[in-house]
């Protein structure tokens, strides 16, 4: 499955966005958690995981997802899970995991959660 997988990282307003594409298996996790790593010393104002390309995922999966989870709570980070499909969503609820992660339908909607856009308000 390795040559189905793509896991890129860019950075946004100080956010991180971690996009997830294809079919993610155990020897695919490595690539994530390595993506979803807090960098060392400046950290983040965020992660957003863009999972809205993710058409297969395993236990592994869930499992980086879950430490990422808790490496970003420990760091007073905040994780976003962001368009995850129907069958991610059932995955979470599934193992009881929709309590453990802040979830947005969209990757705008889950970087206004880690970091609002100013809106001015309007002139009359």
């Amino acid at each position: 499955m390795s040559d189905e997988v793509e896991v890129t990282v860019a950075v946004a307003d100080g956010i991180r966005i971690v996009r997830a594409v294809g079919e993610f298996d155990t020897d695919e996790a490595d690539a994530l958690a390595h993506a979803l790593a807090l960098p060392a010393g400046d950290s983040p104002a965020g992660t957003v995981v863009d999972l809205a390309g993710v058409e297969f995922a395993d236990s592994s999966f869930l499992h980086t997802l879950f430490t990422a989870q808790q490496h970003h709570e420990q760091a007073a980070v905040p994780l976003v899970l962001a368009g995850l499909s129907p069958f991610l969503r059932r995955m979470l609820e599934l193992t009881d995991l929709t309590r453990a992660f802040t979830i947005a339908p969209t990757l705008p909607a889950a970087t206004d959660l880690i970091h609002p856009r100013i809106r001015l308000p309007r002139q009359r």
